[in-house]
C-alpha cells in the first residue's frame, strides 16, 4: 500500500510559494535508486515527498532487509528522528525519480511550534 498526504502537500506548496527567496524550504530531486535518508545517519532536513514514490527499510544487524512502507505525494520523512533527536531510523530510497521538499530542521521546528494545522 502506498500512503500519500494530498492535505499536506497543498500545505507545503503554499507554504513554498510564500516564503520564495528564503532558503528554508527547498526542492530537491532525486534519480531512481538514490537514498534520501541513510540509517544511522544524522537527518540534515526534514522531507515531504511532492511527487514520486519512495521505500523506507531498515537493515538489521544480520544483513536482512525489512521494507517498513511505501510512501508517495505529501508523506514526511525525517520527522521522527527531529522529533526525538536521533539519527535515521530507516533508510528512505527513492523506487522512481522524486522530488522533495526539503525543510532546515530549525524551520521545520519553529512550524511545530507556531503553524500547527
Amino acid at each position: 500500500m502506498l500512503r500519500t498526504n494530498q492535505t499536506f502537500l497543498n500545505y507545503l506548496d503554499e507554504l513554498y510559494e510564500k516564503q520564495k527567496g528564503s532558503d528554508d524550504i527547498t526542492l530537491k530531486s532525486f534519480s531512481a535508486g538514490n537514498k534520501i535518508l541513510i540509517q544511522d545517519h544524522q537527518p540534515s532536513h526534514v522531507m515531504l515527498i511532492k511527487k514520486g514514490i519512495v521505500k523506507c527499510y531498515f537493515v538489521e544487524e544480520n544483513g536482512k532487509e525489512y521494507i517498513v512502507e511505501f510512501l508517495g505525494s505529501g508523506e514526511v520523512i525525517g520527522e521522527v528522528e527531529l522529533i526525538k533527536n536521533i539519527n535515521c531510523l530507516c533508510t528512505i530510497e527513492t523506487l522512481t525519480e522524486a522530488t522533495v521538499y526539503a525543510v532546515k530542521i530549525p524551520a521545520f521546528r519553529s512550524l511545530i511550534k507556531n503553524d500547527l494545522v
